[in-house]
């Protein structure tokens, strides 16, 4: 059997494949393989086993930073949008924490950009990396972003978060729907709300909407956490479908 192309695998593999497709996945992993009488939950835990050991992608990273938090009473929620980014995860509770992912085979092309939008929004903000992008990361981010990697399961921290300076009340705003603004405030227009409300309170308010927008999604995934494989787990945050339902024969 020749080198399996992971990257490629992992961009092929949709948690809802068909039996048949997951049989091809399988084989294409660990070559002609006994697959009789395997349940089609046992072809996706083949895979994902395959993949989240041997893919350097973002998806194993997200799942071991969900794990993190899982048990800590936050609400958290996976691409935000925050200005012209998306935050790859996002946990709050007393407070906004803000982590982007740049994998092993990701590039930083765009970090500085990021990181300029989500301090902006979010009160701690970490860049979570493949260690091969410590020192490039170090030079494109502020002195107050967070810098964390994985050796396995352990997590380190090679430079903890502190308080953005930069929180700015418009861009926060605009996080908000429509519908998020009239109900926290009583109206939709960004002036007026400034006009009105410090800084702090529209602040303490976007915690509140966010907690509100992504808490059922969230209680779901942790509620069938046991039964969701790690790179299905996004896939699960943003459907809620029961994943025995996705997973059986």
């Amino acid at each position: 059997m020749g080198k399996v192309d992971y990257t490629a695998l992992a961009k092929s593999y949709n948690t809802l494949h068909y039996r048949q497709q997951l049989l091809q996945i399988v084989e294409t992993c660990y070559g002609k393989c006994k697959t009789d009488g395997l349940s089609k939950y046992q072809l996706h835990l083949k895979i994902n086993k395959a993949l989240f050991s041997n893919y350097h992608g973002e998806e194993s990273l997200k799942y071991k930073l969900a794990t993190t938090f899982r048990k800590k009473g936050y609400v958290a929620a996976f691409e935000v949008r925050a200005k012209n980014s998306r935050a790859d995860f996002v946990v709050i509770n007393g407070d906004s924490k803000c982590f982007e992912v740049k994998s092993k085979i990701d590039t930083l092309r765009r970090l500085g950009k990021q990181s300029d939008d989500y301090h902006r929004i979010f009160e701690y903000n970490t860049v979570v990396i493949d260690a091969k992008h410590l020192r490039e990361t170090e030079c494109l981010v502020p002195a107050h972003y967070g810098i964390w990697y994985f050796e396995g399961k352990k997590r380190v921290e090679y430079r903890s978060a502190i308080k953005s300076p930069y929180l700015n009340p418009l861009a926060q705003l605009e996080v908000l729907t429509k519908k998020e603004r009239l109900s926290l405030f009583k109206t939709a227009v960004y002036t007026e709300i400034m006009g009105e409300y410090t800084a702090q309170e529209i602040n303490e308010r976007l915690k509140i909407a966010l907690k509100k927008r992504y808490e059922a999604r969230w209680s779901f995934v942790l509620a069938h956490w046991k039964h969701i494989l790690p790179i299905d787990l996004q896939f699960f945050f943003n459907t809620n479908v029961d994943p025995l339902l996705i997973y059986q024969d």
